[in-house]
């Protein structure tokens, strides 16, 4: 009964699947961050891309003439 303990415990401490899960989350976290960080950052530029695209389709949807045509 002894042996059979003492083995499980071995092979239970030479186990690494668990290690391998927690690299892969600590991974798949710090991807999480980047991108977030990565996102804010581009928030203020792509706002003003939007603004000018808006600037266009806007006088479209009503009929009157464009920005530039005035």
């Amino acid at each position: 009964m002894m042996k059979i303990a003492l083995t499980k415990l071995k092979r239970f401490a030479a186990d690494e699947g668990g290690a391998t899960a927690i690299e892969y989350a600590l991974i798949g976290s710090l991807l999480s961050i980047v991108i977030i960080g990565a996102i804010g950052a581009l928030n203020g530029s792509m706002t003003g891309i939007y603004e000018e695209i808006q600037r266009y389709i806007q006088p479209a949807l009503e009929g009157s003439p464009m920005p530039d045509e005035e």
